[in-house]
């Protein structure tokens, strides 16, 4: 246990602490022990919010939480603090920039917590470690900016991830079409489509109910949904969101009465996450589909 304790140590650390360190200790007035890695300076004030690089184990070594970096804890410093228990108490003697480790048992640590339980006297003294770091302490304002700052940068890694991606589905789709003697139109999106039978009139215009027929297939042939084997048509209004972005484009090439097979690159479809156990993540999707009405 000690060997392992001292792994964890050196592992938190390495995040949290920078080359000042103090290894200091100081007993706070419910008794706990704070052991520092490092000192900081500041305050949390009432109507603050505090992020937390927060790691706890069991006695046995067991990781319970892990909320670290760029998944910090993030509290608001408000007057319910007084009565949710020892954890917010020690977090409030903490300070912007503070590293510390300390030990509760099972028993301290539900004390007088919202969240309360009743549990055996095997496990009250059982000892629960705590390595918590005071990442950033901001005002109700600063932080409305810090989270649309994060939201832009998390758009921009997915868009780039998105055109990293649509280059390897086109080359994927490429290949496959090649290989297959298939002849597509290929849209600014990326997206391909053939009509194989031509309907009659105009094209379903944006925000028409349209109704159709379809088999959705992997790239493999490996089939995942069909209204056809279902014999019920899907309706939904074209362009408003209601189905994939491959869909609300695509389908939108067709008029009443057409056949034809559309080609989904992954990011026009279900992206990175796939959906269900049948489309795993980054899957280019093809549809067989007849427009039905609209």
């Amino acid at each position: 246990m000690k060997f392992f304790k001292n792994i964890l140590l050196f592992v938190f650390t390495t995040i949290l602490v920078s080359s000042c360190v103090d290894n200091s200790e100081r007993v706070l007035d419910n008794g706990v022990s704070l052991k520092y890695f490092k000192n900081g300076s500041g305050k949390i004030e009432e109507n603050q919010i505090v992020m937390l690089n927060l790691q706890y184990f069991d006695h046995e070594g067991n990781e319970l939480l892990n909320k670290v970096g760029d998944d910090p804890v993030v509290l608001l410093k408000d007057s319910s603090w007084n009565n949710n228990g020892v954890i917010y108490e020690i977090i409030d003697n903490l300070e912007e920039g503070d590293s510390v480790f300390f030990q509760l048992t099972t028993e301290k640590f539900f004390e007088n917590s919202p969240n309360s339980v009743s549990m055996p006297d095997s496990i009250k003294g059982n000892l629960l470690s705590f390595y918590c770091g005071v990442q950033n302490i901001m005002e109700k304002d600063e932080f409305k900016n810090f989270q649309r700052e994060q939201m832009e940068k998390m758009q921009n890694k997915m868009n780039n991830n998105m055109e990293e991606q649509l280059i390897i589905d086109t080359e994927l789709l490429d290949k496959y079409l090649n290989d297959n003697d298939i002849s597509t139109v290929k849209t600014a999106s990326g997206l391909r489509y053939d009509i194989s039978q031509e309907g009659s009139g105009p094209n379903a215009p944006v925000g028409s109910s349209v109704k159709v027929h379809y088999t959705g297939m992997l790239l493999d042939g490996t089939k995942f949904d069909s209204s056809v084997d279902r014999g019920e048509p899907f309706e939904f209004n074209l362009g408003q969101g209601q189905v994939i972005r491959g869909w609300d484009e695509g389908i939108g090439y067709f008029n009443k009465g057409a056949k034809g097979t559309i080609y989904i690159p992954s990011a026009l479809g279900y992206g990175p996450n796939g959906a269900g156990g049948d489309i795993p993540p980054n899957a280019i999707l093809v549809f067989e589909i007849e427009l039905l009405d609209f």
